[in-house]
């Protein structure tokens, strides 16, 4: 059971990778409106490990994905950031997902909100200045937009990714 476990987490990170790639070739209509916003598509890797694998399982698949992502982004930078944001997000989707009466896209729209504040509270840590907090009223609108996305389309491939992770 060890090796398929094993082949499924790496196969969790290799999706996520790809994900992570096709994401810098699309274009992104929010970005008009909010700058910097991306659409997420990680992140539906993120949500179908947690519920099918769930916590340690997945900081492990986030944790490898935000090292080779920041690898391939280039500045440092770029890691505080997603370090930020990957595991305030993780951290509330898990605490949500025990609360009963949260959906699955509920859980993502939770993870998408604390992916933002916790980018936003590296940059502020970085200028050293909390103005950048400022811009969270924008960045919590896209949240509901990328969290509806990424919860909707996790929901479909839940199931079928269950069928496939049958790993303990």
């Amino acid at each position: 059971m060890k090796t398929k476990r094993l082949t499924f987490l790496s196969l969790m990170i290799g999706y996520s990778l790809i994900l992570y790639i096709v994401e810098t070739y699309i274009p992104n209509p929010l970005i008009i409106l909010f700058p910097g916003a991306k659409l997420g598509l990680t992140n539906i890797i993120t949500l179908i490990s947690l519920i099918l694998l769930g916590i340690k399982d997945t900081f492990i698949i986030v944790t490898i994905r935000v090292i080779l992502s920041s690898i391939f982004s280039g500045p440092l930078s770029y890691l505080l950031f997603s370090i930020g944001g990957a595991y305030l997000s993780l951290l509330l989707m898990y605490i949500i997902s025990k609360i009963d009466g949260f959906s699955l896209i509920g859980v993502s729209i939770i993870g998408a909100v604390g992916h933002n504040i916790g980018q936003l509270i590296v940059a502020s840590i970085i200028v050293e200045n909390t103005l950048a907090i400022g811009y969270l009223p924008f960045m919590l609108t896209a949240s509901l937009v990328t969290g509806l996305f990424v919860g909707i389309v996790a929901k479909y491939c839940i199931p079928l990714t269950g069928k496939l992770c049958k790993t303990h």
